[in-house]
């Protein structure tokens, strides 16, 4: 049997797919190319850009907490200046109001007959802290007696006003009170009776320093007349 000349069936075949594949590749490279500007060029001119609800109220939170973060700080830092402000005021305040008269060199006084008094010499009222009373943090008083209690108050405004009546003759404590936060300036001597007459000379001296508290600046119009008899429990 004479064989046939020429290319065999399959190898006809495989020419004709070859000569298919080949336009489809290079249309398939040409919009993967096109595909690829498109990307590159996102921002061109006429595009929308899509964003989620999500990251609007991401970005909207991140905004707020910036906000909020920096309200607190600037708060802090105000309120920080505020109260180193006032401490140095209340300090000044404090340290004019208690301050000692000055003593002039007795040298420089007029020579004066001991039976002749100036009137410009007229005695004040007494001024001194002694040195045999107890420090004025203490509290040395007895159980089950009575004593009179000025104030409740701070323990700035506490210390303010027992100095006052210590430079006055008129020894008084700073003693904590029920609440922690808060102190009792307390008056001695006291007495197991509340009756006894002591007591009443106490309220007396009580009364006359609360006038002079009451024109000072730290006083505020306080006069100590409401000043009261507790007795010290056990």
């Amino acid at each position: 049997m004479r064989k046939k000349k020429g290319p065999a069936l399959y190898e006809l075949i495989n020419s004709k797919q070859g000569v298919m594949e080949t336009p489809l590749k290079k249309e398939r490279g040409h919009s993967i190319r096109e595909e690829v500007d498109l990307d590159h060029n996102v921002l061109t001119p006429g595009r929308s850009i899509r964003v989620s609800i999500g990251t609007i109220g991401l970005v909207t939170a991140i905004a707020i907490a910036v906000i909020v973060i920096a309200y607190t700080m600037g708060f802090q830092k105000g309120s920080a200046i505020t109260r180193k402000d006032y401490e140095q005021k209340s300090f000044q305040q404090i340290t004019g109001s208690f301050a000692e008269p000055e003593v002039q060199d007795a040298s420089k006084e007029p020579v004066q007959s001991p039976d002749i008094q100036s009137p410009s010499k007229v005695t004040s009222p007494q001024e001194f802290v002694n040195t045999a009373w107890s420090p004025i943090l203490s509290d040395p008083r007895v159980p089950n007696n009575y004593y009179f209690t000025l104030m409740q108050t701070t323990n700035e405004g506490a210390m303010q006003l027992a100095s006052f009546c210590r430079q006055k003759g008129l020894e008084t404590y700073v003693v904590s009170g029920n609440n922690t936060r808060l102190y009792r300036v307390v008056a001695l001597p006291g007495s197991s009776d509340r009756n006894d007459p002591s007591l009443r000379k106490v309220q007396s001296h009580v009364h006359a320093i609360g006038r002079e508290w009451a024109g000072t600046n730290t006083g505020r119009g306080s006069d100590l007349k409401d000043a009261y008899l507790s007795i010290k429990k056990k």
